[in-house]
């Protein structure tokens, strides 16, 4: 590690740009300097302006029906005569809406991830983590269209009187949340210390118990910040919801008992606005589907706000702890203890043996989670196969209907939408791409960490991060198209989808730009590289890569986005004849509008081809990131193309044949089965026996013996 005198001290350590050594400061780094705050000013300034306009544009019917009225009234109908707001019942089904899917995701999520850290080699971990991430790829208004089907069809053979339903909508917001659970979760798990594992296997505690006793509880507050994410992506869930929730307002069917409740048709608070904006009658409407958006943002606050102290809290009990260790050491003028409870040896040898002994406890507990964890992950890759095996039989089924790929019921066919899609992709690029490295930058180089400042920015890049893309999509509408007289055009689109994934492209960016060591941007500050050519010839060189994937993941994102396109470019399936000023249809909105009557027939089965070609051009783009990125990092420092010969081959070499194969021979060399080969007698000694154990532990713990 470098380092350099300085006036103030006498030595000092280099880990960024900002702390780097003062030297003669040229036009140059000083012009890029300014660009990069200008550019980072300008998406504090959108994002501020995103939360002002929402709130300005609510205050009308706040003012017209009261705050109190429009959030507990139950009685939702804009079209009468003496038009009603209040979104009480809206806000009922959908907290119960998420609280049923909370119930089905959480488990799956917890058994499946732990199986899937703790008991599988890791080449089916990667092979399993794939199969998420393929399910993880499909846009949500494909999810809308299979579940339609197929989940309906499914509640419509269980008595459910038509197949957009509550139920139908739990399931599917099940597996749409469960994704991105499970990526996090694995994350957390993954970096849990070997040594937890290694000590708590080393005292006679079985794997079962290490993995939820020890494992578990390890890494529960990331797990914790995973479940709340889901919980984000299901309050904002927009299109898929509009096709197969029922979009009732009249609340639940309780004539008919629990199969009413669960049949019932609902409608929620994201679902509501991406029905009516397009409709609204008058101001007091549209202010009220405004607020509507003000209520979900409020949503999400709160649940940003639940993740930072989550985060906080493991170091506050800590530094809790120490403190009261610290004060008592100082009224009793003694060592301070450690953080943890001190036991004698007599009394750590009963612990030691009773957690070791009750061996008939252990075996079933043991049986029982791996049945649990094992069904669980059962289910995630059974789903993925179903709803792509589904798209790709339907949609190649379509292939019929050939001069879809030209014309549609007198539009464009898929060809034309296709080209709007990627039109759409490279106008947003065109602006998102420098906003967001300008801001990564910022935050990377030139901030203070510790500054309130920074702090405060990071955190509202992270709320708008999980903000609903509804929300993007009536501000875009406003904005761009209602106040700047803008068409509905790409270039509405476009300037609204860079709203939309610019805070995952400014918290990409700034991830790939911090893992530079920063020894390397010491070595160069000791060549005598200026911070300018420090950036531009160490930092972004070296984080290429990383910069490269974030593009290509939010190139997918923007394909896979359906909400905000719908209301700020159309509908329509045409030629982008007229460039960025077209209007029209991309991918997922195409679908939307040929599924949302109900179409059968040759609608429905152009919508799955639509749907295929949707899912292989997001899939391409996903699980082509990582080759993609070093492939072309490679050929920035080479003009060779091993890189593409690497990509060919890997592309060959790669297949499911054997997944199923080696998940099934993994499973059976894991799973132990419970043989009781005690008498009743020696059963009704052991219990004896524990609990005469366990007592005694009570005694210890209570400090009695």
């Amino acid at each position: 590690m470098f380092k350099f005198k300085n006036k103030n001290s006498d030595f000092q350590t280099l880990p960024s740009i900002r702390n780097m050594p003062r030297v003669k400061t040229s036009n140059s780094e000083r012009g890029v300097k300014a660009f990069v705050y200008l550019l980072t000013i300008i998406v504090i300034f959108a994002l501020l302006i995103l939360i002002t306009f929402v709130i300005f544009k609510s205050t009308n019917i706040f003012q017209e029906s009261g705050f109190l009225n429009f959030i507990f009234n139950t009685n939702w109908d804009p079209s009468a005569k003496t038009p009603s707001y209040g979104i009480g019942m809206i806000i009922v089904m959908t907290l119960v809406l998420l609280t049923l899917t909370m119930a089905f995701a959480v488990p799956i999520t917890l058994f499946s991830t732990l199986f899937i850290s703790e008991y599988l080699s890791r080449r089916m971990q990667k092979t399993v983590m794939t199969i998420v991430k393929l399910l993880a790829g499909v846009p949500s208004i494909v999810f809308g269209l299979f579940a339609r089907e197929q989940i309906g069809w499914l509640c419509r053979m269980l008595g459910a009187p038509s197949n957009d339903n509550l139920m139908v909508a739990v399931l599917t917001m099940t597996f749409m949340a469960i994704p991105t659970m499970i990526s996090l979760s694995y994350n957390a798990l993954q970096s849990v210390p070997d040594t937890y594992r290694f000590a708590a296997l080393s005292l006679g505690v079985n794997k079962e118990l290490t993995t939820f006793g020890i494992i578990r509880k390890s890494a529960s507050t990331k797990i914790i910040s995973a479940v709340i994410m889901g919980m984000s992506k299901v309050i904002g869930e927009t299109m898929a919801i509009m096709m197969i929730a029922g979009n009732s307002v009249g609340g639940f069917d309780t004539q008919h008992g629990l199969s009413g409740f669960l049949f019932s048709s609902i409608r929620t608070l994201a679902g509501t606005i991406g029905i009516e904006i397009l409709e609204a009658s008058n101001d007091t409407h549209q202010s009220a589907l405004y607020a509507i958006g003000l209520v979900l943002f409020f949503l999400v606050f709160i649940i940003n706000i639940s993740i930072l102290m989550l985060s906080n809290f493991d170091t506050f009990k800590i530094n809790r702890k120490i403190k009261h260790e610290e004060k008592l050491a100082a009224a009793n003028k003694v060592k301070p203890l450690s953080i943890s409870k001190r036991y004698d040896d007599y009394q750590l040898t009963s612990f030691v043996k009773f957690y070791s002994s009750n061996k008939i406890f252990k075996n079933i507990y043991s049986s029982l989670m791996l049945l649990f964890m094992w069904t669980s992950t059962v289910i995630i890759i059974a789903f993925t196969f179903w709803i792509i095996g589904a798209v790709t039989v339907r949609g190649l089924s379509g292939l019929q209907y050939g001069n879809s790929f030209v014309t549609i019921n007198d539009q464009g066919g898929i060809i034309a939408a296709l080209l709007t899609t990627i039109l759409l992709i490279a106008a947003t690029l065109l602006f998102a791409i420098p906003l967001g490295l300008a801001t990564a930058i910022y935050l990377a180089e030139y901030s203070r960490k510790s500054s309130m400042l920074t702090k405060s920015f990071r955190f509202i890049i992270n709320l708008f991060a999980s903000t609903p893309s509804i929300i993007f999509g009536i501000f875009g509408l406003s904005i761009f198209i209602v106040l700047l007289k803008l068409p509905f055009s790409v270039l509405a689109a476009a300037l609204t989808m860079t709203i939309v994934v610019l805070p995952m492209l400014i918290s990409n960016f700034e991830d790939a730009l911090t893992s530079v060591p920063k020894e390397q941007r010491e070595a160069a500050a000791a060549l005598g590289l200026s911070r300018t050519k420090i950036l531009f010839k160490v930092t972004l060189p070296n984080s290429m890569e990383g910069l490269i994937t974030a593009v290509i993941l939010s190139m997918a994102k923007i394909i896979g986005e359906s909400a905000p396109i719908y209301l700020t470019l159309g509908t329509a399936i045409r030629m982008p004849t007229e460039g960025f000023l077209s209007t029209g249809a991309t991918l997922t909105t195409g679908i939307y509008m040929l599924a949302a009557g109900g179409g059968v027939g040759s609608a429905q089965s152009i919508a799955y081809l639509m749907s295929l070609t949707t899912i292989v051009l997001v899939l391409t783009l996903n699980f082509a990131s990582s080759k993609m990125s070093s492939i072309i990092t490679q050929s920035v420092h080479s003009i060779h193309f091993q890189g593409i010969r690497n990509l060919i081959k890997w592309c060959k070499a790669f297949s499911f044949k054997n997944v199923w194969h080696n998940l099934i021979a993994s499973m059976k060399h894991r799973i132990k089965f419970v043989q009781f080969k005690f008498s009743k007698q020696n059963i009704k000694h052991k219990h004896h026996a524990w609990r005469t154990r366990k007592a005694h532990i009570k005694k210890i713990k209570k400090g009695e013996d």
